[in-house]
């Protein structure tokens, strides 16, 4: 079987929630089969509770691969997914979050459209759950971006598609509680920016984003005083030199 992209979902705990999820990454499949896009499916559960391993086990006779990892930590079970992926192109996906309608269609044929290695983000998360608003993304040769924000705040996180190779290049770095360093989606954005790899919104597209009131990846990480690890990005050759870039 070809696919143009596999869509990678590191699950966890979170049970009957991945199954809007599911629903969602279905729908948003058939559109982009439609226009001639295939995709992949491929669920990689990192230490999953009972809840979880249940509503999976739904899929084990079906085209959807599925794989049982032992990391505890959400960068390396992304890794683990892209090692098992066929396609050219990755997307990831939460599993309690929903993909848009258009997302996986549109994000290919923006890259593929490009002359240059890019990272494609959905313009806009609509955040539900512990509270509601709507974040619009900005793309990294914008004027609204200022890669010196980069220093205390993430511009982008996961919720991205990209060339397989990309990904194979530059990893997620681990996590791994007790290590001190957390936001491996924010240290992976600089990792890439520093190598010459633009970060761009999709027009029309958006990410649905549920925020928990405990228990996410990114609140443990804020509630232990995480650091982002070492990056190259600000390198004070490199740093400088794409603070002199900057329309």
């Amino acid at each position: 079987m070809s696919f143009d992209i596999s869509v990678i979902i590191p699950a966890h705990h979170e049970g009957r929630l991945a199954h809007p999820t599911m629903r969602s990454l279905f729908r948003a499949a058939r559109y982009a089969n439609k226009r001639s896009v295939e995709t992949e499916i491929i669920i990689v559960m990192d230490r999953p509770d009972k809840k979880t391993r249940e509503y999976f086990d739904r899929y084990i006779n079906s085209r959807i691969k599925i794989y049982t990892v032992d990391f505890g930590d959400p960068g390396l079970a992304r890794n683990y997914g892209v090692s098992k992926s066929l396609a050219k192109y990755i997307s990831f996906l939460d599993a309690d979050n929903l993909f848009g309608l258009n997302w996986i269609y549109n994000s290919v044929k923006y890259i593929e459209k490009k002359d240059s290695d890019v990272i494609a983000h959905p313009e806009y998360h609509i955040i539900f759950g512990m509270f509601n608003y709507a974040w619009e993304q900005v793309s990294s040769n914008s004027l609204k971006f200022k890669v010196e924000n980069l220093i205390e705040e993430n511009y982008w996180d996961t919720f991205l598609v990209s060339k397989k190779k990309i990904l194979l290049e530059y990893p997620f770095e681990a996590t791994t509680a007790g290590q001190g360093f957390g936001f491996e989606d924010w240290h992976h954005s600089c990792e890439t920016l520093a190598a010459g790899i633009e970060h761009h919104v999709v027009p029309g597209t958006v990410h649905f984003m549920r925020k928990k009131k405990t228990g996410s990846h990114l609140d443990i990480s804020t509630r232990s005083n995480l650091l982002m690890r070492p990056t190259r990005l600000f390198n004070p050759v490199v740093f400088s030199s794409m603070l002199n870039k900057m329309p």
